[in-house]
């Protein structure tokens, strides 16, 4: 009974993959879904003493041979039996490779220099013994279409360095598109959004619920069977309060392209970046990327560079920083006079379009201990410009001065000896255990900026380092796209920013690149007979420029939105009088709101009063409801403002505590009846004037 099962199944099973390849002499053409076993088939092992040479190719011309190996052992030992599988229509073609025992082949593909398409297997075997052999797909695929994938648009959107930030929680809207050389059939889109889950569809949303930087990857695959796909990626930085530091997203060449130079005509070149990392790969990198809710710190995003690991510089502050044990930089010992070790900078050359440059920063550093170390300890950091004829200025320094920005130069009064020294440009302390960052304090945001010029090469070096020791680290974080070198706008002017203008105020908005043609747009709408680096603007909308430097090269400044805010008018007020015995009097000035006000809403707009046109215009010395008058007649002014007092009008009025007059008593007049005798008659009063007001 037995037998004879067995025999039934193997008909069976002869009949049903009539297509499938046997080990054996031979050449054949075979696609998917044909298998190929060994000689002994789906259920039987192969044989002793083999030596048998098998040639797949495939149907079509423009296809090639993929045998997609499912199991595959054969017998090992002194003489193991070996499969060797060869790129081409016979054992002369190149071997691929040889095969024996227990392995996980997976995919052997005739590559894109075999003409033929072709795989051959030879397959050879001892004659001491024999097991399961192998089976394996036959596939018959065309060489990968170009497919390039792309991330085409997110809610929220990236910001201009190309990274998206959230808080735990936010949902992030992504849609996936591609393009391919040749078709789209069956085309599938796979997201791994870098937290363990995963989705499928061009579009999709995804939750984030931990603060975390996480890489979200789209992978767009065709129906081609050897697997044909384009990856790309996007960050998703969920903050709290915390600023997260990155290594991962940006190379040093990119920290200055994509996120600090922003002029889309901007020439930089030679970029060189130095820090424990370069010097040898067991030290700390002392650079990176940085990204924050925009609240807690000062900057949503930019770059980073420290004297130890600047991964670590992160919030919260909970870490000692003393991390760097590597060289210093000669040319920050020369023009600070420092002796510097942990050094870490970069270093490029840009041209300028417009007559000068600038950017913003700030300092931080563990040397702001709330004590004496404020007082003899700061580590040293230099922005050194350099110009053509080799003159070097370093613009890291106190404003309007040639003082360096050190701990030693800013710090508050904590009663350490040393006092207090130029406090206003203190930023904060970082509590312990607590947001925003791991350094122990930091200085408030500077403006580097020097007068440049345009078309000349200038060498810029941003370099930090340690003084005198290894201990208590330092950072400088400078603001993403404030590098200017022309053609930005600068930032949005908005009622919600507290930037916004008011009504009937002039904003000029400047390129700086005076030595372009200019198209400037508001609303995507052409402003006709704008073509200079400039433009007024008294409305609100969104402003941009194209611009173009005779076909050199053409760029578009990015959008601004301008916001203004509603401008109060003081309508005229009426004088006020008040009879008076003694010449001074209390005075309900606020009598004269409504009329002020005229139309507008009281809950829009803020009434006050003042003594002078300058006080009234300065918001100082509103006088009291009531109030007692100094003089008779005396002037008034009424401030009219929006409720930030940002937006003002003024209007003036008079008060006046006029004195009781004496009346002096005069005689009655008295007329004689005409002939009517009707009891009328014309009386002159007038003529009683003189009288009653006497002297």
């Amino acid at each position: 009974m037995k037998k004879t099962l067995y025999i039934l199944t193997l008909i069976i099973s002869t009949f049903s993959f009539s297509q499938d390849i046997l080990m054996e002499n031979g050449s054949f053409t075979r696609c998917a879904p044909d298998k190929f076993y060994d000689s002994g088939g789906e259920f039987g092992n192969y044989g002793n003493d083999e030596n048998l040479v098998t040639t797949i190719c495939p149907q079509n011309a423009d296809e090639f041979i993929i045998l997609n190996f499912t199991s595959f052992t054969t017998q090992l030992g002194a003489q193991p039996d070996v499969m060797n599988i060869y790129d081409g229509d016979d054992v002369t073609a190149p071997l691929i490779g040889s095969f024996q025992g227990p392995a996980t082949v997976g995919a052997v593909s005739a590559t894109d220099t075999n003409v033929s398409g072709c795989l051959t297997v030879e397959f050879i075997s001892n004659s001491s013994g024999n097991i399961d052999g192998w089976e394996a797909d036959i596939l018959c695929a065309t060489p990968c279409q170009d497919i390039v994938a792309s991330i085409s648009n997110s809610n929220p959107a990236p910001n201009a360095s190309g990274v998206i930030g959230i808080l735990p929680g936010d949902s992030v809207d992504f849609s996936g598109s591609a393009t391919f050389s040749i078709d789209d059939t069956d085309a599938t889109y796979n997201w791994d959004f870098g937290d363990f889950n995963l989705a499928t569809g061009a579009d999709v949303t995804h939750t984030f619920a931990t603060a975390g930087t996480y890489t979200v990857t789209l992978t767009v695959s065709d129906n081609n069977p050897q697997g044909c796909s384009d990856t790309t990626t996007i960050t998703v930085f969920v903050l709290g309060p915390n600023v997260v530091v990155d290594q991962e997203t940006f190379t040093p060449e990119q920290l200055i392209q994509d996120v600090l130079v922003d002029s889309p005509c901007a020439s930089v070149s030679n970029i060189i970046a130095s820090t424990g990392s370069t010097i040898n790969a067991t030290l700390p990198n002392g650079i990176g990327y940085f990204f924050s809710n925009g609240v807690d710190f000062p900057f949503e995003d930019g770059l980073l560079l420290t004297t130890g690991d600047a991964s670590r510089a992160g919030g919260p502050n909970n870490v000692n920083l003393s991390d760097g044990s590597w060289a210093g930089d000669a040319d920050l010992d020369t023009y600070l006079g420092v002796d510097s070790n942990d050094a870490t900078y970069i270093q490029f050359e840009f041209t300028p379009l417009a007559d000068s440059i600038s950017f913003d920063f700030l300092m931080a550093s563990e040397e702001y201990d709330m004590g004496s170390f404020e007082c003899n300890y700061s580590d040293a950091f230099a922005f050194l410009l350099t110009d053509s004829l080799g003159n070097v200025t370093n613009l890291a320094v106190l404003p309007s001065t040639n003082t360096p920005i050190l701990v030693t130069n800013i710090h508050p009064d904590n009663g350490a000896s040393c006092g207090g020294i130029n406090e206003e440009y203190f930023g904060a302390y970082t509590p312990s255990s607590g947001p925003p960052i791991a350094f122990d304090g930091r200085t408030t945001v500077f403006t580097a900026q020097s007068a440049v010029v345009p078309g000349e090469v200038y060498t810029i070096k941003l370099v930090i380092a340690d003084d005198r020791d290894n201990s208590f680290d330092s950072g400088v974080f400078i603001k993403a796209g404030s590098f200017n070198l022309g053609g930005n706008l600068g930032d949005d002017i908005t009622i919600a920013a507290g930037t916004a203008e008011c009504d009937g105020t002039e904003i000029i908005l400047d390129t700086e690149l005076s030595l372009a043609t200019h198209i400037w747009y508001k609303d995507d709408v052409v402003i006709p007979g704008e073509t200079s680096s400039t433009i007024t603007v008294t409305e609100p909308g969104v402003y941009y420029a194209d611009f173009d430097f005779s076909g050199v090269c053409t760029g578009s400044a990015d959008p601004i939105l301008i916001e203004f805010r509603n401008s109060p008018t003081a309508s005229p007020a009426q004088n006020i009088l008040i009879c008076s015995g003694t010449g001074t009097e209390e005075f309900y000035l606020s009598e004269n709101d409504d009329d002020i006000l005229g139309g507008q809403d009281p809950l829009d707009f803020f009434v006050s009063y003042h003594l002078t046109e300058q006080d009234a215009i300065d918001n100082v010395g509103a006088l009291p409801i009531p109030y007692t008058n100094i003089s008779s007649p005396q002037t008034i002014w009424a401030r009219l403002a929006d409720v930030t007092q940002t937006c003002v009008d003024t209007v003036s009025f008079t008060i006046s505590a006029a004195g009781q007059p004496t009346v002096s008593p005069a005689s009655d007049l008295e007329l004689c009846d005409d002939e009517s005798n009707d009891g009328f008659e014309e009386f002159d009063l007038g003529s009683q004037t003189a009288i009653i007001l006497g002297s």
